[in-house]
């Protein structure tokens, strides 16, 4: 077979899968969602990950979340249960727990 016959069989392939994925109801753009952004602030935070877009999350393992947060997940359950505030917050860190200004 000439590298030509082959080159539009793959050319001919590719655009059949590309064709498929298109036809597909789910886009990739449609699957990402936006990151849910929570404005309120948390009264301390000791472990935190602040991005360049000027959002940060608190990565702190607490006995109860603080009442600003929207999603408080459980991330430890033996022996105590313990849990993070997964919201992105706008703004900056807290100051640390345990520490008053």
């Amino acid at each position: 077979m000439k590298s030509s016959t082959v080159m539009v069989i793959c050319l001919v392939l590719q655009a059949a899968l590309a064709i498929g994925t298109l036809a597909d109801n789910h886009t990739p753009f449609e699957e990402s969602k936006a990151i849910d952004i929570n404005p309120g602030k948390l009264g301390c935070c000791s472990s935190c990950n602040f991005s360049f877009s000027g959002l940060y999350t608190c990565d702190d393992l607490v006995k109860k979340c603080d009442p600003v947060c929207n999603k408080c997940a459980v991330v430890k359950t033996y022996p105590l249960k313990q849990f993070r505030c997964v919201d992105t917050f706008l703004g900056i860190c807290d100051p640390p727990c345990g520490k008053k200004n």
